[in-house]
């Protein structure tokens, strides 16, 4: 069995990697062409705070079987460059737009499937861009104001700690924040989850807090499907989940909103094939 950094490096090894500018900055890309060649838009996923592209390690695979998948790093985390201030989410959307304006074209047409903080940016750039999503997935989302749990977490692991301890640490706070089973706290988990922390630089729990996608909600023209976790620690239990529900329904009345149970906030690693079905359209509403 492979270790978990030859797993991500096998993972990357097939995609390809392209870098886009942005004031002061650059981001990392990654591309997965399709195995079947597909009409379909394609897919733009975009990660949470204090993550990278790996947030999405277990639904690349999947995801390519009829679709382009494209995964990248957020400014200030994984291997892109620095956020510039404003530290916004229309400021992050804008970078992110611009970026995938420079790889598929002005006019070209896509979906999105976010998570956690990157469904704030991803809201936004879908309501920015119109008709051009052609599907917004929003999954275990932040910047639904007092909704949002923020969760209390070990103070993390610094290169003094012991390795044994700094393991510990990582494992404590995937359970608290990340993942309901025990059996999903793999070594893969700590290991994404540890290389992530070491190469942040924004921290997004500030703008988490915020109402913003709530309000974005209403602008988005692409048709809207929410997914959370059941036991999801920032939604803040069923009947906060059932509010955002209510907010979606709002927003868009025919909108998806479907509740995985048993996982946790990081979902889309906790039950991966749930929420790739869901992608793909394979699970009616």
């Amino acid at each position: 069995m492979s270790s978990p950094s030859e797993h991500v490096a096998q993972i990357l090894s097939t995609a390809q990697i392209h870098h886009t500018t942005y004031e002061g900055g650059q981001l990392y890309w990654q591309h997965w062409s399709a195995f079947d060649a597909s009409d379909a838009p394609p897919l733009i996923l975009f990660h949470g705070g204090f993550g990278s592209w790996n947030h999405w390690i277990a639904n690349v695979e999947d995801l390519r079987k009829s679709r382009d998948v494209w995964t990248f790093d957020l400014p200030g985390l994984g291997q892109s460059g620095y956020m510039p201030e404003p530290h916004s989410i229309a400021h992050f959307s804008e970078i992110v737009l611009s970026g995938i304006d420079q790889l598929l074209g002005e006019e070209t047409c896509f979906a999105i499937a976010a998570f956690s903080f990157g469904a704030m940016i991803a809201g936004q750039l879908a309501a920015e861009v119109g008709d051009r999503c052609t599907r917004c997935t929003l999954i275990g989302a932040a910047g639904f104001g007092d909704l949002h749990v923020q969760v209390s977490l070990l103070p993390p692991p610094t290169q003094e700690t012991p390795a044994d301890e700094a393991e510990s640490i990582q494992r404590e706070n995937l359970r608290r924040l990340m993942l309901h089973s025990a059996d999903s706290i793999d070594d893969l988990a700590v290991y994404l989850h540890s290389d992530n922390l070491a190469r942040f630089r924004f921290r997004s729990r500030k703008l988490a807090k915020t109402k913003e996608l709530a309000e974005a909600l209403p602008n988005i023209k692409a048709p809207l499907v929410g997914i959370w976790g059941e036991h999801d620690a920032t939604a803040g239990g069923m009947d906060n989940i059932t509010a955002r529900q209510g907010l979606f329904e709002a927003a868009q009345a025919d909108s998806q909103f479907h509740t995985i149970r048993g996982a946790g906030h990081w979902v889309m690693y906790e039950n991966p094939k749930a929420v790739s079905e869901l992608l793909l359209g394979d699970v009616p509403a």
